[in-house]
């Protein structure tokens, strides 16, 4: 296996990259919530202990567990890499004239190994404060600190890349609070050990204007992915990852249409794979409640594009080549649990292998249906982490599973 390695869900996971959540997340300002995608401020420490817990877990198992900040430090190390990164993010995430020159100066002021939370935490105007020309932006009041914005997301590592097969996508991110995490992947891919310094295939750049992101995109097999169409990725951005996936062999991909709203926000927040034959899903994806589309190659570049009346559990069948797929209800399907455990990312898993899974301690009824269908579940707490609306799986980007398909 190479740098890259991801043909399923469940294959035993050997590397994965993560984020502790930090500084950034201390600069949640309740008055600012909803133009920083949040709906609390969550305690930092304990977060922090919580995503420890986390990550214990996985070594425990044998996984290489790579942070994106840590990996980060190591390439800001070369001075030219340092500067180049610092001259993208001004002229990606910084708007003025006499803002980007400052933000430039203090960045350039800044230890490479302190580089990422320089910017992860949001550039304040007490930031600026030794530079040599103040801009104008450092100078007026404003009830908001931040020049830029703090990015308080980032430890949701899966939005933001994904692994397909022996490939990376670097996300294009929907939302604006979002957009500038994507420059960190595209470094580390270009220039990141763990990346193959560039030499990994591409599948999706974050800066071709079309919308995805990885928590709505599911590797079924080497030859099929489930991709969620809503709030977060467009039609645009799935026709072109697929065209690029069946050029290299894969055989279909799964549009599911997704309501486009923060409830549906991804499709892993609907639904995933913790066994061969088994899926953890919220009842939507039990009983169908929106479209699904079978994409498949047309030759010459172009894709079929069909509509199935199917159920879901026939849809996955027919793509996974088996014979039944069996749903575990999230909460049962019990109508004021599952709206509870919902809320609380009950169905968003991370397989660590076929049947061994890490879950939110917190959903007491989805974790207990899930040993009862046999399925272990390590639970983690989840009081604060969950509290940015994403689960286990968000936090968590596979690099490489073994292969099972």
């Amino acid at each position: 296996m190479g740098m890259i390695n991801v043909k399923s869900e469940i294959g035993p996971l050997k590397r994965v990259m993560l984020h502790r959540p930090g500084v950034e997340l201390a600069n949640l300002m309740p008055d600012f919530l909803e133009r920083m995608l949040a709906e609390d401020t969550p305690d930092v420490e304990m977060a922090g202990r919580e995503h420890d817990v986390f990550a214990g877990i996985l070594r425990n198992a044998g996984v290489d567990v790579v942070y994106i900040e840590k990996e980060f430090a190591e390439i800001a190390k070369n001075d030219d890499i340092r500067r180049a990164f610092i001259e993208d993010f001004v002229n990606i995430g910084v708007k003025g004239d006499s803002l980007q020159p400052a933000v430039r100066e203090y960045l350039l002021s800044v230890p490479a190994e302190k580089l990422f939370d320089a910017v992860a935490k949001g550039i304040t105007r007490d930031d600026l404060k030794d530079i040599s020309k103040k801009p104008i932006q450092a100078i007026v009041t404003d009830d908001y600190p931040f020049l830029t914005d703090p990015l308080p997301n980032i430890y949701f590592t899966r939005d933001i890349s994904f692994s397909i097969g022996t490939g990376l996508a670097i996300s294009a991110m929907s939302m604006p609070a979002r957009m500038r995490e994507t420059l960190f992947i595209r470094y580390l891919h270009k220039y990141g050990e763990k990346f193959g310094k560039g030499s990994v295939d591409l599948l999706y750049d974050y800066n071709c204007g079309c919308p995805i992101e990885g928590g709505d995109v599911l590797s079924l097999s080497d030859k099929c992915v489930a991709i969620g169409c809503g709030e977060r990725t467009c039609e645009a951005a799935i026709e072109k990852l697929a065209k690029t996936l069946f050029a290299r062999g894969y055989e279909k991909v799964l549009l599911f249409k997704n309501p486009a709203n923060r409830t549906y926000m991804h499709l892993d927040v609907l639904m995933t794979h913790v066994d061969y034959d088994k899926f953890l899903a919220h009842p939507c994806m039990v009983h169908k409640w929106f479209d699904i589309y079978e994409l498949t190659p047309a030759g010459h570049g172009e894709i079929n594009v069909t509509r199935t009346t199917d159920g879901t559990a026939k849809v996955l069948e027919r793509a996974l080549h088996i014979d039944k797929v069996n749903f575990i209800e999230m909460g049962g399907g019990n109508d004021i649990v599952y709206k509870r455990e919902h809320w609380n990312m009950g169905s968003n898993s991370l397989a660590i292998a076929p049947a061994n899974i890490i879950t939110y301690d917190r959903n007491h009824v989805t974790n207990e249906l899930l040993e009862k269908a046999g399925v272990h579940v390590n639970p983690i707490p989840g009081g604060e982490l969950s509290r940015g609306r994403g689960g286990p799986r968000c936090m968590s980007m596979p690099m490489i599973r073994e292969d099972i398909w």
